[in-house]
């Protein structure tokens, strides 16, 4: 449809939508466990982010800031599970990876 028709767009949308919630449906893998554990779990893994000095001087002053009220990296975990949420093919992929090296 064209990009020019929101109708249109929106039907696409729609369209898009359903497929996504049909592959979802037919997979046999339970990633409720996973989503449960994302947050929640014990926080012994770190992951890496490369940031400017600008942003990295920022990040320091939020930790150290005693009058403000957040935590940076509960917001990144945050963000993170969000997107697992909205990605969830990718997130049961990572998960699936994640039982077989369990496995092993």
């Amino acid at each position: 449809m064209s990009n020019d028709n929101p109708f249109g767009k929106a039907m696409d949308e729609a369209a898009e939508e359903q497929d996504q919630e049909e592959r979802q449906s037919a997979s046999d893998f339970d990633a409720e466990p996973y989503y449960d554990a994302l947050n929640t779990g014990v926080k012994d893994h770190t992951i890496g982010v490369s940031v400017s000095e600008e942003m990295h001087q920022f990040w320091r002053e939020l930790q150290d800031a005693d009058d403000l009220d957040v935590d940076p990296a509960q917001s990144i975990r945050n963000h993170l599970e969000n997107l697992s949420h909205r990605h969830p093919e990718v997130f049961e992929r990572a998960m699936r990876k994640l039982e077989i090296d369990r496995e092993m």
